[in-house]
């Protein structure tokens, strides 16, 4: 008679030799239906694009800039250079608040700063769903109330409780880039959140409003980061100092950085 463990044993390496070898991560997501869907009407359009631009059909290095006064969203992608280029800029379609970043649970605010996306939600009540690591290390230090908040998504619909809605159409171009470039092995892709473009023109109009003046510091900070990717083509190393405030260097693997 077999030992136990023995029996085990020879069930686990059964088990392992039924594992499909085309289980991936693009895969397990088109198991679910919106996903299937969405690939289907975006998926020709996406291939077309990066033809056009030239950049890899895999979206292995790609990264997510939004405006919230522009009220857009961009998709940069990584050339055969190793630079980023423009891979397509989408309409927000609702995002609630004002300018200024988010500091605790139930202020309406869309977040401001240096994240990354870290849950892909098939099922959400929004169509599809990208969630960013929201609130960061910076939140935590920069805020003093209890509850900083969370749940802080890119989605589909035209609803926002703090989070970027971005219409079911476009959502569905959104999220397959943000699938495949998982699937290619970005595990951390990058979601610069800003309060508006951050050029010296536009810095200085904004400050000038009384109400506005107090988030100088921090839309500095902010700004070091925006003028670092608008100058170099390419993500910053973003890091968090013991106040609170990011730090930006640069790095081979540039775009697959993010904050904690």
């Amino acid at each position: 008679m077999k030992p136990l463990r023995c029996i085990l044993t020879s069930c686990s390496l059964l088990a392992l030799a039924f594992v499909p070898s085309d289980v991936t991560f693009e895969n397990m997501q088109r198991t679910h239906t919106r996903v299937n869907n969405a690939y289907k009407h975006v998926e020709s359009h996406l291939m077309a694009r990066c033809a056009a631009l030239n950049v890899s059909e895999n979206f292995d290095h790609i990264f997510l800039r939004a405006f919230k006064k522009e009220a857009e969203l961009e998709i940069w992608i990584k050339n055969v250079q190793g630079e980023f280029v423009l891979f397509n800029t989408y309409k927000i379609y609702a995002q609630s608040g004002t300018l200024g970043p988010k500091r605790q649970q139930g202020d309406a605010q869309v977040p401001e700063g240096f994240y990354y996306i870290r849950e892909f939600n098939p099922y959400s009540r929004y169509h599809l769903s990208l969630g960013i690591n929201y609130p960061n290390e910076s939140d935590m230090l920069l805020s003093s109330a209890p509850h900083k908040g969370g749940s802080i998504y890119i989605h589909g619909g035209s609803v926002s409780a703090g989070c970027l809605a971005m219409s079911d159409k476009y959502i569905e171009e959104i999220y397959v880039c943000a699938v495949k470039a998982r699937n290619a092995g970005q595990e951390k892709i990058p979601v610069h959140i800003f309060p508006f473009r951050m050029t010296t023109q536009n810095m200085m109009a904004f400050l000038s409003h009384p109400q506005l003046k107090i988030h100088s510091r921090f839309w500095y900070n902010l700004q070091q980061g925006y003028l670092y990717f608008e100058e170099k083509k390419r993500v910053p190393v973003v890091q968090v100092n013991n106040d609170g405030y990011y730090t930006f260097s640069d790095s081979e693997t540039s775009g697959l950085s993010a904050t904690k």
